[in-house]
């Protein structure tokens, strides 16, 4: 494995954990909620934390998306996710 992101996810692979995540999750774009296929036709898979904030392409870290959410996305933090490093920083600092 060269550390590139998402190098492990090539071909078969890629379905595999593609047909994991969408099994543990619904069929459906984990941030717009529209239905995919059965087939799993152009849907994506991004990392739910940026992978530039924690390079792990580990199906923890991974979510069904629509390219259009996908795109959106791009490397930014949930907004749940940054709410609560943002509040655990609060109270660090605060005592």
């Amino acid at each position: 494995m060269s550390g590139r992101k998402g190098d492990w996810l090539r071909g078969e692979t890629h379905k595999a954990v593609r047909n994991y995540v969408a099994g543990r999750d619904g069929r459906c774009c984990f941030y717009c909620r529209v239905g995919f296929p059965e087939d799993l036709a152009g849907v994506t898979l991004d990392h739910f934390i940026p992978y530039s904030v924690w390079p792990m392409s580990k199906p923890r870290n991974l979510v069904l998306a629509c390219q259009p959410c996908n795109r959106a996305k791009e490397d930014a933090l949930p907004v749940v996710f940054a709410w609560v490093l943002l509040r655990h920083y609060r109270y660090e600092v605060a005592a």
